[in-house]
């Protein structure tokens, strides 16, 4: 049984990624590189646009372990929706950097290359290649914390789940859990959490527990990052997910927000350092930051489409067909 594709959360990612792009060519350019425009045209609010990331796969990756799947068949889905993409990214961005001789931006060794691929680096101090590799290891430690509660059967009690869990997070405001925040995930996890208990609300007539436990990531998220931005980004977030739940998201399925749900995770992984150094190449020649800015975001969803077109979805095709055909070969031979 296969999950429905749902094009409202496309909706959502495109405007996850448009609002970390933009956070990125604006407030964050600022900070490394300096803008000549005034800093009230910045998009601040864009530095906790990954936290609607979590939420959403909260809700899908929660979703694909309702549909009978194996373990090992979760397991190979993740690995294939995210490694051969990010590899493709990787090598992209370590070959553009590497190129581009900007003094600004300096290019990594072969070694770290290496670290990279693993996208375990940042677990180990070790740089990443671009910055936005950081929201994937909080992403892998959700997948292994859901995988290793499937396989325990404990999957299904998600409101004792979401109870302890939270409850964690909340004591890890005081410090009293410094080890192990960071392997329970315990600066993200209102999020991915909130994601799993609207998934309920949507599909298995959640009642008012579960609007009452969204409430508690809310005020747990408040507690961790205790900020005006924050509180209007998360405000947000949480009311497009209530709009999705209860099928109110329709004016928002604009095509440009869909097309760039579609793009979404080569567009993440490829915009931020490629970006910074296609504004500072054009800024030698346009007067005008702004149209600078719009010239990258165009280029960057340009090879975006690129990446997802020719590379992520027929890599992702390929896979899947030799995951079921060897599961059927499998099958087969133990009957």
């Amino acid at each position: 049984m296969s999950m429905p594709r749902l094009k409202e959360l496309d909706v959502l990612r495109g405007i996850a990624a448009l609002n970390v792009v933009l956070f990125h060519y604006t407030t964050k350019f600022r900070l490394n590189f300096g803008h000549r425009y005034p800093s009230s045209y910045d998009w601040d609010f864009g530095q906790y646009g990954v936290e609607l990331f979590f939420m959403i796969s909260g809700f899908v990756i929660f979703m694909s372990l309702q549909t009978g799947t194996t373990l090992e068949s979760f397991a190979f889905k993740r690995f294939s929706r995210l490694y051969p993409t990010y590899w493709i990214c990787v090598l992209i961005s370590f070959v553009v950097i590497t190129l581009a001789v900007d003094p600004l931006l300096k290019p990594q060794s072969f070694s770290i290359l290496l670290w990279n691929m693993t996208m375990v680096q940042g677990a180990f101090n070790i740089p990443n290649i671009d910055g936005v590799y950081w929201s994937l290891i909080p992403e892998l430690l959700f997948y292994l914390m859901l995988g290793s509660l499937y396989l325990l059967k404990i999957l299904p009690y998600t409101r004792a789940l979401a109870v302890v869990w939270l409850s964690l997070m909340t004591l890890n405001t005081f410090h009293v859990l410094p080890l192990g925040a960071y392997i329970l995930n315990l600066q993200y996890g209102m999020f991915f959490m909130a994601g799993i208990l609207f998934y309920k609300l949507k599909f298995e007539r959640g009642d008012w527990r579960e609007h009452l436990l969204i409430g508690a990531c809310f005020l747990t998220a408040m507690a961790v990052y205790p900020s005006v931005h924050f509180f209007y980004v998360c405000l947000v977030s949480f009311l497009l997910f209530y709009l999705f739940v209860y099928n109110r998201i329709t004016f928002l399925s604009w095509k440009p927000f869909l097309f760039l749900g579609y793009i979404s995770y080569p567009l993440y992984l490829l915009h931020q350092n490629i970006g910074f150094i296609l504004i500072r190449k054009l800024g030698l020649y346009l007067s005008s930051e702004v149209v600078a800015i719009l010239i990258t975001i165009i280029s960057m969803i340009l090879l975006a489409w690129i990446v997802t077109r020719y590379i992520e979805k027929p890599v992702l095709h390929f896979l899947r067909n030799l995951h079921f055909s060897r599961s059927r070969i499998s099958g087969y031979f133990l009957k």
